[in-house]
């Protein structure tokens, strides 16, 4: 059975001048880790407070690490992770 991790991100982007920017920025990286089969999903909620990532690795380290390179991390107010098996 397939593993993969959710990583479950809230966000804070209260008096961020340049997030156009770094949106741009955040977008690029994903669209990198979708290309190279990193990442399986992105979901981001509505109201801009977060994104739910949902990653081929499962090497929690590992995408811990992957995480902590997005333009948008020094405004992650909370990250969960969780290893599961995808049924379909």
């Amino acid at each position: 059975m397939k593993k993969v991790t959710q990583v479950t991100i809230t966000e804070n982007f209260e008096g961020v001048d340049n997030l156009e920017e770094l949106l741009s920025q955040e977008m690029a990286q994903i669209g990198k880790w979708k290309e190279q089969g990193i990442l399986e999903h992105l979901f981001a909620k509505p109201d801009r407070t977060g994104a739910i990532l949902v990653f081929n690795e499962t090497d929690e380290g590992k995408v811990k690490e992957l995480v902590n390179t997005l333009p948008f991390f020094p405004y992650f107010t909370n990250t969960e992770s969780v290893v599961l098996d995808l049924h379909f």
